[in-house]
């Protein structure tokens, strides 16, 4: 939902440039994020600021939004707006931080692949008792996205054996390193897992997994909730925060 200058620039940071979708009018833009197959929001506030639905459907598809600004007062005051309302973004400004390379690394950092930090936030104070080596592997979940999908391939990118991943993790009270995995997996597919026109089968080959058995299992084993119980559904905060309950052993009260 971009003036025409903006989206110029937005095209010269992906490739292929075709992956930009642009959406003028208000209803056209929420009818594509509520339809959840876009990566990335990229708004221009003074656009949306006049019509609540965009932040409100944004804030409900916990879609990644990047904020395309100018330096000027009005672009400020629509911005700060818009951030309070959907709760999370990120801004670019125009003919500032918007070099193709910039605005590449913004967008990932917003994408579905790094919805991954709701659950590395709520597990910060452990992750900051790790060692520096493993620290800084699970920090690069934020580079590699959905690469890091096994115990072994987290414990490649921490230059540290499965057994050591598991060991150090437990030290600072992560009680196990495939729940935490899988945990990220399942914040990262959160639209597969509490769409209530997804099959269980599609949902569990979405998750990786290779049985609805499997996946129920995962949801009660890594959640503490069955599939239904997230289907109500859940937020993806409260996802992230049941799983870090249960990795951490402090479950939530009923």
């Amino acid at each position: 939902m971009l003036r025409r200058p903006f989206q110029v620039r937005t095209r010269s940071a992906l490739v292929p440039p075709s992956h930009v979708a642009i959406r003028s009018a208000a209803l056209d833009f929420i009818d594509a994020v509520a339809r959840g197959s876009s990566d990335v929001a990229v708004v221009d506030p003074t656009l949306a600021e006049h019509d609540r639905g965009v932040p409100d459907s944004l804030s409900r598809a916990h879609l990644g939004t990047v904020l395309y600004i100018q330096l000027t007062p009005e672009y400020a005051q629509a911005a700060v707006g818009m951030i309070r309302e959907v709760g999370s973004g990120e801004i670019v400004t125009y003919g500032y931080n918007d070099d193709p390379k910039t605005l590449a690394g913004i967008l990932h950092r917003q994408s579905r692949a790094n919805r991954g930090n709701y659950l590395l936030r709520e597990l910060s104070t452990q992750i900051g008792l790790l060692p520096p080596p493993i620290r800084a592997g699970i920090d690069s979940i934020r580079k590699y996205g959905d690469r890091i999908d096994s115990v072994d391939s987290l414990a490649s990118v921490c230059g540290v054996t499965r057994s050591t991943l598991w060991r150090q993790l437990r030290n600072v009270g992560i009680s196990s390193a495939w729940g935490f995995v899988t945990g990220l997996t399942m914040v990262r597919k959160y639209d597969a897992l509490i769409d209530p026109n997804s099959g269980l089968s599609a949902t569990a080959r979405a998750l990786g997994v290779s049985s609805m058995r499997a996946l129920q299992h995962r949801c009660t084993t890594v959640v503490g909730l069955t599939l239904d119980e997230i289907r109500k559904p859940i937020s993806i905060e409260e996802l992230a925060v049941r799983i870090a309950d249960v990795l951490t052993a402090h479950p939530r009260p009923n």
